[in-house]
């Protein structure tokens, strides 16, 4: 994979300076000192941190390919067969992503309904229990009592 600096990471993420700053420091992206003790990020671990990357940002010297002798041409039909179905898997890929955090935000919100419902239940419980420890007299003529 390539490696940018700080810059090149501002455009390719789209995250402000100061929280890939506060990235760093909390330790959650790693990077090297390259030249001139300047920070260099990896492009995996820039996706593996902040997911899809802005490749439109990215240098034009990063898009090409290195040609080797026996590189198989751009016009393969092969290559361009097994191209389509990845743009097909990170398609559906994201669309698996979408899904997931719609589901974990129900899930979240059901979560919740029950723990107030539960807390409830309880509150209840306790009322009620309050209510059975009174005597019978003082149920009749003092309804209103603690």
């Amino acid at each position: 994979m390539a490696w940018h600096t700080v810059q090149d990471t501002l455009k390719l993420t789209g995250k402000s300076r100061s929280q890939l700053y506060r990235d760093m420091a909390k330790g959650l992206v790693s990077y090297r000192t390259g030249k001139d003790e300047r920070r260099e990020f990896e492009t995996s671990e820039l996706i593996r941190v902040y997911g899809e990357l802005n490749m439109s940002a990215t240098p034009p010297r990063h898009r090409k390919g290195q040609s080797k002798k026996g590189d198989i041409p751009a016009e393969n039909p092969q290559l361009e067969a097994i191209q389509r179905k990845l743009d097909t898997l990170q398609q559906t890929v994201t669309l698996m992503l979408e899904d997931k955090s719609v589901r974990e935000a129900e899930n979240r919100q059901r979560n919740e309904e029950r723990d107030q419902l539960q807390a409830e239940i309880s509150r209840l419980a306790d009322a009620l229990a309050q209510e059975k420890k009174r005597g019978f007299w003082s149920r009749l003529f003092r309804p209103g009592a603690e």
